[in-house]
């Protein structure tokens, strides 16, 4: 059940994630031509980045999520694999730290932003910084799950 409830948060999240980003797409092009034809919709280019936030932070943990992100195992690559899996949860865990940190202060930076508008739209600019602690709460879960494969891989290690 569990496994299908995954399967669903991930096909979700990859929609949402495409959906926005041709969103970003759109409303640049729309915002072009419309400047283009001497008609320029002032609040599209505005839209355009909050969506664009957006998708980075939720592409970061679907990257993440795929294994997708730049590293360098040229060297964990040759270290014996008991080695390399507990280093590799260390790492993980340096990673969650560093998004704890980000997502609490995105957590301010966003209730610090609620009073503040994003021009030509009457919303608050909270909704671009939110976020930050979304992506991040996002991430810190995917590495979780990341952890717990890992160790599972520990004990089958061990155990060989």
């Amino acid at each position: 059940m569990l496994n299908k409830i995954g399967r669903t948060y991930v096909k979700t999240e990859n929609f949402i994630t495409d959906f926005l980003m041709i969103g970003v797409v759109f409303f640049v092009f729309i915002a072009s031509v419309m400047r283009w034809a001497g008609s320029p919709i002032p609040w599209s280019v505005e839209f355009a980045q909050l969506l664009f936030v957006w998708v980075i932070f939720l592409g970061a943990n679907r990257a993440l999520r795929e294994d997708r992100h730049i590293g360098v195992d040229f060297f964990t690559k040759k270290l014996p694999d008991r080695l390399r899996v507990t280093l590799e949860i260390l790492m993980m865990l340096l990673v969650m730290g560093f998004l704890i940190f980000i997502g609490y202060f995105g957590i301010l930076l966003s209730i610090e932003n609620s009073v503040r508008l994003i021009s030509n739209l009457t919303m608050s600019y909270s909704f671009v910084t939110l976020s930050v602690p979304i992506g991040c709460i996002l991430m810190i879960f995917t590495i979780l799950i990341k952890i717990k494969e890992k160790i599972m891989a520990l004990k089958t290690v061990s155990n060989s």
